[in-house]
């Protein structure tokens, strides 16, 4: 789901300031895209390694994660503590570093039948070499490589923003109540389709339906737009970032024992699933009010299409 918005938005975003200059200004790009992540990243690197959860060295495994290919570790399952989820960061910005040139060239050729036949050959080969050759590294590897579903994003942010006849079928209430309804039976955990690899590209389509159906507004099944979602949407890359190691330590620091703690272990456990989502929050709200929200501000000098209609860019 994180794929496939973060595809869709960026890809709008380049066919906006497309629209209105008739070129990309790729550097301008990789600009914000640096103050967007690097410093947060960077700063929660930083954190790890100064509560010295993992021992503090300059191995091939940080070199990894200092060069955005913490993908790498965690399909090798030699990730270091509180620091395996960034895996997700370096795939999208391994996407960015080629996406504004593929997208440039796609859009002076066919982009949907581009876009779609590398979507289509990620696919298939992701398929073929996990019935052929599961588990295998190179199998995953092409889970963990989200590159087709950022593609998935980018086409919808392109049918959308010319208005295709597809979006139509997109935005249909009937098709809008089957993707929320894949969404909340996901949210259960009781959907189930053929295995998890299919499931990638069934969520990633129901992903884009709600995406459409948010943004078109006649038809969507579920209002996400209110003052809480927006705000926690601000929050989002922070609340990503932090919650692992927060987790972490009170995992390691804050322990049941009934000899000294007074409750039920029942209890305990509502009391620290409530606090590390609320110490999540708070330390995400410090973080991008105090932190990101400075270097966020830098990157209007670098925008030419406002991404957020709100006073500071999120994305």
């Amino acid at each position: 789901m994180f794929f496939v918005l973060s595809g869709f938005l960026i890809t709008y975003l380049l066919l906006k300031e497309y629209q209105k200059t008739k070129t990309i200004k790729i550097k301008d790009f990789y600009i914000r895209r640096i103050l967007r992540i690097w410093p947060l990243y960077y700063l929660y690197i930083g954190l790890v390694a100064l509560l010295a959860l993992t021992s503090i060295s300059w191995s091939s495994t940080w070199l990894y994660y200092l060069t955005f290919f913490a993908n790498i570790p965690f399909v090798l399952g030699s990730a270091l503590p509180a620091m395996d989820h960034l895996w997700s960061i370096s795939v999208e910005e391994q996407f960015y570093l080629f996406w504004p040139l593929l997208f440039l060239f796609s859009l002076k050729g066919n982009f949907i039948k581009i876009i779609s036949v590398i979507i289509l050959i990620l696919a298939v080969f992701r398929i073929y070499i996990w019935f052929t050759a599961p588990f295998s590294t190179v199998a995953l590897f092409s889970v963990v490589n989200r590159f087709d579903c950022m593609l998935l994003g980018s086409l919808g942010a392109y049918l959308f923003f010319n208005q295709s006849k597809i979006i139509f079928f997109i935005d249909h209430k009937i098709t809008q109540t089957l993707a929320w309804l894949i969404i909340f039976s996901m949210i259960i955990n009781v959907f189930w389709f053929l295995n998890s690899i299919i499931e990638i590209f069934v969520t990633g389509f129901a992903t884009l339906v709600i995406i459409i159906g948010q943004i078109n507004i006649k038809n969507r099944i579920v209002n996400l737009e209110n003052s809480a979602i927006s705000y926690l949407g601000k929050l989002s890359f922070g609340i990503y970032v932090y919650h692992p190691l927060i987790i972490l330590l009170f995992s390691t620091y804050l322990k049941f024992d009934p000899a000294t703690i007074p409750i039920s272990e029942f209890w305990y456990m509502v009391f620290v699933y409530i606090a590390i989502i609320g110490l999540t929050i708070f330390i995400a709200h410090i973080s991008y009010f105090h932190f990101e929200l400075r270097f966020l501000k830098l990157k209007k000098k670098f925008s030419i299409v406002k991404s957020t209609n709100s006073k500071s860019d999120t994305k």
